[in-house]
């Protein structure tokens, strides 16, 4: 006779409570198996025979229910005959008797339950009785029962560690491109991660360009391994101070770097490219320090521009793909860049409207009107840093 309705949902709900507590996948499918003893008394074995060889992965191994200093059935259950006759018909199959092994006593009838995942074979559960009990409708259907239990238990520890892989990858990966994107880049991804709000928009803006003085020459009288350690030890060192007074670097170029400030306080724009160049000036010297007897001391020149720009995604399409920047862009952010190249001997200059936010608090030294290229009229100029090649430890030393 089958098994009603009612007593195969009391059957689950009873299988359920004694499982819901547990985050330990073995011992929920543990329970499923010796559940299936506790359905069908006569039962001699139950045995839940993993066959993915994934599962050492997201379980650990399962303990015989019969000999517990054993653990995984398939080491000894796998090519029995009924189990591997379910396995091919993909359904459950109900055996004979079962010839005796050294290590199992002769025994009589077997069930199995095969538990696939789409065309992938998982695990399958298997009761044994002896020669005299048979398997009705009801005690089939109650096993069935169990069995979908645990093809959903099994399913779901996979794919939950599948997708923790994933998640782990996308995360290392994520990490590793993080040191490349810009906070300002993070900030908008972490306010609106499903569409985030790339598009430039006019921003008031403070513009830091620096650029390693005689970085050309170093190319040609250094090999490359030594170049690039130089430019990393020396940038690396950077970071700090550009994180500390909250700028964005957005773009590299070999032996420069342009720096975003953006605070929404105009004043404190100007005075946090200040403190990040007056900080990278004081690291290049006590790097120079540091190489001095290795290296020639480096000398990095900077460019300081005040007011508004273009702020966003700028991309850039070519015939080999496409590539996107976070950057300022205009009139502001060209005479930073203009600024910067005049810089020498470790200068960093000031434009007029940067100098005009410091409102005296810095100490400045006016150098008169310049022209510079593409810039219509003269620029007051300013120097935060005196001139001469003593302001930046520039004695020669041996490389």
């Amino acid at each position: 006779m089958k098994a009603s309705y009612k007593e195969r949902f009391e059957n689950m709900k009873r299988i359920t409570q004694k499982i819901t507590s547990s985050l330990d996948i073995g011992e929920v499918l543990e329970e499923i198996r010796d559940e299936a003893r506790v359905i069908f008394p006569k039962a001699k074995e139950a045995c839940l025979v993993m066959f993915d060889k994934k599962s050492q992965d997201y379980m650990r191994p399962l303990h015989c229910a019969v000999f517990k200093d054993r653990i995984n059935c398939r080491l000894c259950k796998a090519n029995r005959k009924i189990i591997q006759e379910a396995i091919s018909k993909k359904s459950w199959v109900e055996g004979t008797d079962q010839p005796g092994t050294k290590s199992f006593p002769e025994i009589g009838r077997e069930i199995a339950f095969p538990i696939y995942e789409d065309e992938k074979i998982m695990a399958v559960l298997s009761l044994i009785t002896d020669k005299t009990t048979r398997f009705d409708e009801k005690d089939i259907a109650l096993l069935k029962d169990l069995s979908d239990l645990a093809t959903n238990v099994i399913k779901n520890a996979r794919r939950h560690w599948t997708v923790s892989q994933e998640k782990m990858t996308a995360d290392k990966i994520l990490g590793h491109l993080e040191k490349f994107v810009p906070d300002s880049v993070k900030k908008i991804v972490k306010k609106d991660p499903d569409a985030p709000e790339f598009e430039k928009k006019e921003k008031d803006v403070t513009v830091l360009f620096l650029d390693i003085a005689g970085y050309t020459r170093m190319s040609q009288v250094l090999d490359k391994v030594k170049v690039n350690f130089i430019i990393e030890k020396y940038f690396s060192s950077y970071l700090d101070a550009v994180y500390r007074f909250d700028g964005d670097i957005n773009e590299t170029a070999g032996d420069g770097l342009m720096i975003i400030f953006q605070d929404p306080d105009r004043t404190k724009n100007a005075h946090q490219a200040v403190n990040t160049a007056m900080a990278i000036r004081e690291r290049t010297l006590e790097i120079n320090t540091e190489l001095k007897g290795r290296f020639n001391p480096v000398t990095v020149n900077m460019g300081i521009n005040s007011g508004p720009a273009l702020v966003g995604m700028t991309r850039f399409v070519g015939s080999a793909g496409s590539r996107m920047t976070y950057t300022a862009s205009g009139p502001v952010t060209n005479l930073a860049a203009r600024i910067a190249n005049a810089a020498e001997n470790g200068q960093i200059l000031i434009g007029p409207e940067t100098a005009r936010r410091l409102n005296g608090q810095v100490n400045l030294k006016h150098l008169g009107e310049k022209r510079f290229k593409n810039v219509p009229s003269h620029v007051s100029v300013y120097s935060l840093v005196a001139d001469g090649p003593e302001d930046q430890g520039t004695e020669k030393q041996g490389e």
